[in-house]
């Protein structure tokens, strides 16, 4: 078992280097995932562009969420995962994305009020398994093949 889906998202408003910020979510992202842009108004009425890298391939999710690296995995292990996820089984990520544009992953506590990118994995879980529990297992054997 493991991830039937992975996206990404992130929020630009009309300040923001929307050229960066698509590169740093390709690398964040890898080859594999498709990157759509689109750009629209925020509920406040401000022009906002939204970056979004998706993929349905479990293989490929897989690969996505092991790019968080070592240290972000270690610290969602540490943090615990299950309040993480929601009724729907994805577990939700947000690492913080003045890092993730030089390049490095930092997780985001749900405390924190600074810009970032939004993750979203979709747990391969059925009837009989914990979700918390399937997630857990899948980061601790991507940790181990490091």
């Amino acid at each position: 078992m493991g991830l039937h889906s992975a996206t990404w998202r992130v929020h630009a408003s009309a300040v923001d280097d929307v050229g960066l910020l698509e590169q740093s979510l390709y690398w964040l992202v890898g080859d594999d995932c498709e990157l759509s842009v689109e750009s629209g108004k925020s509920w406040h009425g401000s022009h906002q562009t939204t970056i979004e890298a998706t993929t349905k391939r479990k293989k490929v999710a897989m690969g996505v969420l092991a790019r968080l690296g070592e240290e972000a995995l270690r610290t969602l292990l540490d943090e615990g995962v299950a309040r993480r996820i929601d009724d729907e089984k994805v577990m939700h990520v947000r690492i913080r994305l003045s890092d993730l544009v030089r390049g490095e992953v930092s997780i985001v506590s749900d405390d924190d009020s600074v810009a970032t990118a939004k993750g979203q994995f979709k747990i391969e879980s059925y009837p009989g398994n914990e979700p918390s529990e399937v997630i857990s297992e899948t980061i601790r054997t991507m940790l181990e093949k490091r």
